[in-house]
């Protein structure tokens, strides 16, 4: 008889934790006790009950020690009451129960109405209960959620060891029962895989045993998505089970366990099997060919069960600094939880997700993704840490090294300005140098925080402990790179263009202005027409202007440039503007003894003669007007080519008198029309003879 073992069998890693936390406190001198059975198997019970763990069933049967909460979880108040009676407490709660509870919190306080998809007799759906205040319908098949009379807001979430089809199932039947639904498949993964592994087996089979527990959910679950495959199905607890009858015509036989099912147990099936022949009768003295055909049998069922103890010992457990691959089977915004090859489920925290700053984990992964972590250590929960940040670290480092060795360049984003440089993502967290960061002094280094650019790494050691094991320079390349294209700008530029340039520095006597590859002086007196106190005045560093090229000396390699050849000149504009006759506004700028100037345009002045300033006799111009005075005044006459402008404040008055007495007599017109047409015909009469 041929023994095929189902690839997922046997103790999950919610189970696996929560032995592992009870062996630990069985060590300890403190008295300990498990509050309802650890886990759903008499086994395991027994196992604990040697090592001197008894079950308990409620907190008040025992009055000191430590309490272990089973793996199905409690309701919060348990937890507080042991808490206050002083226990000493280990909660062995599966991860993935836990996370069940904290959406059922989560949906409580939401004012979301709670449907569980469970067995209402079963602790994990107890538990679950406590955690939304026993406020839930618990639904146990389709049928009864056709039933169900419906509510505004609903919340569905399930038992961790239900079949998941089922569960469907009742989501369907549900959706059209509320006005809003947010539905969780909280069905542990470990119970999905040992199912679908046991439905691919029994294809292969004429038996399946599943091992496990009468009073476990899963293993029930997994005995009847056997049976439904069609093929020959019987549930046992241990080797002891197993009958003759059973194994009559056998000729291959499938064995998988629950997730509650210790090892052991399954090595004392397997043990069980060899006594067996083809005919399921004991053997007794057999043939010499027979004995040699299950000599290679009993070879081979070690092997199988010896690949399989490798995966759910506690010897094969990951541990600290094991790289292992795994699953993304949830992701929540402060964690991801991670399936590491069927063997067990670890949690990687946001802030060992990436080096990237980020708000959530839901911008890094997503369910179903393969990843590569390592082991960082067990929490003291049980709860196994993980790391991708380290994983793709320690592949960054080799490639970067390898780098490093042949000299090439590597591209990188800056992410931070610290003391002396910047912080750079080139798959790990390298140091840039300010001094290295461009080919002459930088000024603000926190405008390259966010930009990618290329390096080389001037500085490795990755076993360096203190500063940075990476140091980049960027200022060879930006060297390289400005020489190319300097000898590009004197092959191409020529006097009188026009062209881009960035201005790169400010100083007193002008700015330095980045023509792409060379720089040249834009001196002060060449920014403008008018004079200008200082260069940052006008321009900053950082902006792009058109500049003119005004002279070139390639022997020395200097640029002489010019802005104010591009911009009119104020005398352009006044010509351009402004007419004789013209009133306009201007600013009385200088006063001397002949007349006042007036500021009609930025430099450009126009001279108000000591006879234009007013209607009267001036002995000075400071008895009319005084500097920064605001005048009107009237444009006499224009001279482009002496750049002369004769104005007059008098003119201007004069007009405004002129047309005060025109308004005056207007209205005086105005007066005596509207009286004449009040008169009546006599008095007209009267007039025209008087």
């Amino acid at each position: 008889m041929q023994i095929l073992i189902a690839d997922k069998a046997g103790f999950c890693a919610g189970v696996r934790r929560a032995f592992h936390i009870a062996e630990e406190a069985g060590r300890s001198d403190c008295s300990w006790c498990t509050l309802g059975p650890l886990v759903h198997n008499d086994g395991v019970i027994r196992y604990f009950e040697q090592k001197g763990i008894k079950a308990i069933d409620v907190i008040d049967d025992v009055d000191k020690g430590g309490v272990i909460i089973r793996t199905h979880g409690v309701p919060p108040q348990i937890i507080q009451k042991a808490s206050a009676k002083g226990f000493l407490i280990q909660d062995a709660t599966c991860p993935l129960v836990k996370r069940v509870h904290e959406v059922a919190e989560l949906l409580r306080g939401e004012g979301y109405d709670i449907v569980i998809f469970g067995d209402k007799d079963h602790p994990e759906v107890q538990g679950i209960m406590g955690w939304c205040d026993n406020k839930a319908t618990i639904i146990a098949n389709p049928d009864e959620a056709c039933d169900y009379a419906g509510t505004k807001k609903l919340g569905v979430i399930s038992q961790t060891t239900k079949d998941e089809k089922d569960y469907f199932a009742v989501v369907s039947a549900l959706i059209s029962k509320s006005h809003e639904i947010r539905v969780f498949n909280t069905i542990c993964s470990a119970t999905r895989q040992r199912q679908e592994s046991a439905r691919k087996l029994c294809q292969e089979v004429d038996l399946m045993l599943v091992i496990g527990d009468q009073c476990s959910s899963n293993t029930q679950t997994l005995t009847r998505e056997c049976q439904q495959t069609g093929v020959k199905t019987w549930q046992i607890q241990s080797a002891a089970d197993i009958k003759t009858e059973y194994l009559e015509g056998v000729k291959r036989l499938g064995i998988t366990a629950g997730a509650s099912t210790p090892d052991w147990i399954i090595k004392e099936v397997l043990d069980r099997m060899t006594e067996f022949g083809d005919g399921g009768a004991p053997q007794e003295q057999k043939q010499e060919e027979l004995v040699q055909e299950n000599q290679v049998q009993e070879n081979l069922n070690e092997e199988s069960f010896a690949k399989m103890e490798a995966e759910m010992a506690d010897l094969a457990t990951p541990e600290k600094g094991d790289v292992i691959k795994g699953i993304v089977i949830q992701v929540l915004d402060d964690e991801v939880m991670v399936d590491v090859g069927g063997k067990s489920e670890g949690i990687i925290p946001l802030r060992e997700m990436s080096f990237k700053d980020v708000d959530s984990a839901k911008e890094l992964a997503k369910i179903g993704d393969e990843i590569e972590v390592l082991v960082l250590k067990w929490d003291d929960d049980g709860t196994i840490l993980l790391s991708k940040k380290k994983v793709d670290s320690k592949r960054a480092m080799d490639e970067l090294e390898e780098s490093f060795n042949q000299g090439s360049q590597i591209e990188g984003t800056v992410v931070d300005s610290v003391k002396g440089g910047l912080l750079v993502d080139v798959g790990a967290i390298a140091f840039l140098p300010a001094s290295h960061v461009e080919d002459g002094y930088v000024k603000n280094l926190d405008e390259y925080i966010g930009k990618t650019f290329s390096f080389r790494i001037i500085e490795f050691n990755r076993h360096k402990k203190r500063g940075s094991q990476i140091v980049l320079s960027r200022k060879q390349l930006v060297e390289a790179e400005r020489l190319k294209l300097k000898e590009q700008f004197w092959s191409s530029i020529e006097e009188g263009q026009t062209i881009k340039g960035r201005v790169k520095r400010i100083v007193d006597y002008g700015a330095f202005i980045d023509l792409g590859g060379f720089e040249g002086l834009l001196h002060v007196s060449e920014m403008d027409h008018v004079r200008v106190n200082h260069p940052s005045s006008i321009l900053s560093e950082g902006e792009e202007i058109d500049i003119y090229i005004l002279a070139l000396d390639r022997e020395k390699q200097r640029v002489s440039l010019s802005r104010k050849k591009l911009i009119k000149s104020p005398w352009e504009i006044v010509l351009e503007k402004y007419e004789i006759g013209d009133t306009i506004n201007g600013k009385v700028v200088r006063i001397a003894p002949f007349g006042a100037f007036v500021e009609i345009e930025p430099g450009v002045d126009g001279l108000v003669h000591i006879s234009q300033l007013a209607n009267r006799r001036v002995e000075k111009p400071q008895d009319v007007v005084a500097i920064d005075q605001e005048v009107q005044v009237k444009i006499l006459s224009i001279d482009p080519e002496e750049k002369r402008i004769g104005l007059s404040i008098k003119e201007v008055v004069t007009e405004a008198d002129n047309q005060e007495v025109q308004d005056f007599m207007e209205k005086q017109d105005q007066a005596l029309e509207q009286q004449a047409d009040t008169k009546t015909p006599a008095e007209i009469a009267a007039e025209d003879q008087e």
